[in-house]
């Protein structure tokens, strides 16, 4: 009996069971539903000569694979290869059809109906029944949309939607009718799905980035069981219709696949590499010296400190690494703001002072940075009598272009009559008296700021690789890692 036929024998008397309860749309047995286990294509063991095996040095911790918590470009990274979005941006920016085979707009540019490609499965995972991944479903993207308004989950999604008919309503009231018997909106009114490969989204106004906006990790689609089985759901076990699965996340290591389905291995655009780690170090210094005893093959975004020890003020590689590594320069850009707690209890008075004096050539960094006077408060005196406090405190960041500014601020500034102290937790507070955000050249016109930062840092975002690393190219997208072209060298890299 073969492999097949026992797998829908053992699948038959669940499929009945479900019939006779009664099931819907949303949760889909497929019974021919194909395997994306593990294969010879994507298999973890490297023996094979053609395997290609990438290593990718990333700046930000990656601790959350739900695309919903994506809060930084790591992140983001990592699970545009394991999500796919209805569309996803090119090189040059654009948005191009990835789940997507036909979309129409009407007239007056309001209506997208969006036709789905037909034979898209989600990766096998034990979110699903027999652990078998089934078909996508347009009840999938209404449903993911949907869940950005909930108040359980961050807002960086939300403001991609809010153009979308009904949508401001139903964030609101999710946002603030806690109780929810109280709540009267069953979800988007102008997102509806016409069938099981068909969608429509309804605009309150025209929007020419309409199809762009779909193209944000933000928003992936994923099913529901993956989000609603289990304990951790997507956080720790992502489940998507991307190129690479899943594989383990351990000590700073990350370990995606290439799927080897039979589905997947017929869709365009499939990459020649087979694995790919992602690695995070302890801090910017270890990160480069893994990169530079060949542990990394490609750093896809540089720290503050790694640009200035290799990139030149013409913003080309240091003629010392010429022979070694490959330098390339994304035209997009990670934003950094730091913000200035007026309501802060400490004595604020005194560091708004030191702050003003702020000479931003002071901050050796590539890039641009910009002041916001708006972004301290009025001073009465230059030289108020206040006495300052011994320690400022710091809302916590993981973002090193924060922490490497921060700590010229302090040396510069505040040296020695007081100096800054991060605080162990992640939101503005009483006690802290600086607080920071990161957005980068696509979403920030989207994101809304609590306040008018004090200080806003634009860094380009410059890769490095080695030379046996092939077909890196710059992009307009700064999360993309565009993987299809890229080729491991095996045999430069054993030279190295």
């Amino acid at each position: 009996m073969s492999n097949k036929i026992r797998t829908l024998l053992l699948l038959m008397p669940l499929l009945l069971l479900l019939k006779a309860c009664g099931t819907t749309d949303t949760v889909t047995v497929v019974p021919d539903a194909p395997r994306s286990g593990v294969t010879e294509r994507d298999t973890l063991d490297d023996d094979d000569e053609d395997f290609q095996h990438l290593r990718i040095g990333v700046i930000d911790p990656v601790t959350n694979f739900d695309p919903l918590f994506a809060d930084n470009l790591s992140t983001m990274r990592v699970i545009s290869l394991i999500y796919d979005g209805l569309f996803t941006l090119n090189s040059e920016g654009e948005a191009e059809a990835q789940l997507v085979r036909e979309v129409e707009v009407s007239d007056d540019g309001r209506e997208y109906l969006i036709k789905l490609k037909p034979d898209i499965h989600y990766h096998d995972s034990r979110a699903f029944m027999a652990g078998v991944g089934r078909r996508l479903h347009a009840n999938d993207i209404k449903w993911a949309f949907e869940r950005t308004a909930h108040s359980n989950v961050p807002q960086y999604a939300s403001a991609l939607l809010m153009n979308v008919e009904g949508y401001r309503n139903y964030f609101l009231e999710q946002r603030e009718v806690y109780d929810r018997s109280k709540r009267v909106l069953e979800g988007v009114s102008g997102i509806e799905v016409i069938d099981r490969e068909t969608i429509r989204f309804r605009l309150n106004r025209e929007d020419p980035d309409f199809l762009k906006k779909l193209s944000s990790p933000y928003l992936s689609v994923y099913p529901r069981e993956g989000v609603e089985r289990g304990e951790m759901g997507l956080r720790s076990t992502p489940v998507g219709t991307g190129h690479y699965l899943f594989r383990s996340a351990e000590e700073g290591t990350i370990i995606l696949s290439l799927n080897g389905s039979e589905n997947a291995e017929n869709r365009s655009g499939r990459p020649e590499v087979n694995r790919i780690d992602f690695i995070h170090a302890s801090n910017e210094g270890e990160l480069f010296q893994k990169f530079n005893r060949y542990e990394i093959d490609w750093i896809p975004e540089l720290g503050p400190q790694s640009s200035n020890q290799v990139i030149s003020s013409d913003e080309s590689l240091i003629s010392a690494y010429h022979n070694q590594f490959t330098l390339v320069k994304q035209e997009s850009q990670r934003h950094t703001s730091i913000f200035l707690n007026k309501n802060s209890t400490a004595q604020t008075e005194w560091l708004a002072n030191r702050l003003s004096g702020l000479d931003i050539e002071e901050i050796d960094i590539h890039g641009s940075i910009s002041v916001d006077p708006e972004g301290l408060p009025a001073l009465e005196t230059e030289e108020p009598d206040s006495q300052p406090d011994s320690e400022y405190f710091i809302s916590f960041t993981d973002n090193l272009t924060a922490r490497y500014a921060l700590s010229i601020i302090n040396s510069q500034l505040l040296e020695p009559d007081a100096s800054l102290v991060f605080f162990d937790i992640r939101i503005s507070t009483p006690e802290t008296s600086f607080f920071t955000s990161v957005s980068d050249s696509f979403h920030h016109s989207y994101h809304s700021k609590p306040d008018a930062p004090w200080l806003t840092i634009f860094t380009p975002i410059f890769g490095l690789n080695h030379t046996y690393i092939r077909g890196i190219e710059p992009t307009m997208v700064p999360w993309k890692i565009h993987i299809e072209p890229i080729r491991v060298q095996d045999s430069e890299r054993r030279e190295s």
